[in-house]
């Protein structure tokens, strides 16, 4: 039960290490890459709204950076071992 757990935790932060790379790339939706993109779009972009509600992007002349993943990415690892603790 633990490693199911373990799994789920390490494939949520690799998809989103892999949906923050994709943000930087422009595919079209027809493309395989895009569609993978679209899937990882929706579902984060569920999981970042309301961190996004919070805190606005920081902004740097310009530009504005979206600090919310990094958010997400701490809370994933601040609350895998609060979880596995209780489950294992």
């Amino acid at each position: 039960m633990c490693s199911l757990f373990l799994l789920g935790f390490r494939l949520l932060s690799y998809s989103l290490f892999l949906w923050i790379i994709l943000s930087w790339i422009q595919v079209s939706n027809d493309h395989p890459i895009g569609q993978v993109k679209m899937i990882l779009d929706r579902f984060y972009g569920r999981l970042l709204e309301p961190i996004r509600s919070r805190i606005g992007p920081l902004r740097i002349g310009m530009a504005g950076i979206d600090l919310s993943p990094i958010v997400l990415i701490l809370g994933i690892n601040f609350l895998q071992p609060i979880i596995l603790r209780f489950v294992c």
